[in-house]
């Protein structure tokens, strides 16, 4: 490569390197999510799962999440509690080998949805059905709404 310094051709020689997006934009959400501690970590997650959409729905007595995951098999998925965070992922990969040639299939799916505090860890439960996942977090008893009678006086 060359560029002009003061009226003169410079000669110089840069390195070519692969840049991987994905990497990159990684470290610097490693690096944004660092420096401010976490603060806006929820927010945060949220921009990045959007490629796996989930409902989730706060009932009484329980969270509910809902998450569409078509063409996964039961045992490619896998459901985590990690601190205050539901961490689910799918992995599939296939390989095809019919007259038309030879294919092969990879499909991936994260996301994390941050909790509040008050899960009853013990008791959640997760289930897969024609490719929907549906995860049931029942709240403890402390986190539980109760209703408080109220007397003339």
């Amino acid at each position: 490569m060359s560029a002009k310094q003061n009226g003169k051709e410079k000669k110089t020689k840069e390195a070519l390197v692969e840049v991987d997006p994905m990497t990159e934009l990684s470290q610097i959400r490693s690096n944004f999510d660092r420096m401010l501690g976490g603060m806006l970590r929820g927010h945060w997650e949220e921009a990045w799962n959007a490629g796996w959409g989930c409902d989730v729905k706060d009932d009484p007595a329980e969270f509910f999440v809902r998450a569409e995951a078509p063409g996964f098999e039961p045992d490619e998925i896998d459901v985590q509690i990690s601190g205050n965070r539901l961490v689910m992922q799918a992995e599939h990969e296939s390989e095809t080998d019919d007259a038309h040639g030879k294919s092969s299939r990879h499909g991936k799916l994260y996301r994390a949805v941050t909790l509040p505090a008050g899960i009853d860890e013990d008791k959640i439960q997760a289930s897969y059905k024609n490719g929907v996942l549906e995860v049931h977090l029942p709240k403890s008893d402390a986190v539980k709404p109760k209703r408080i009678s109220v007397t003339a006086s």
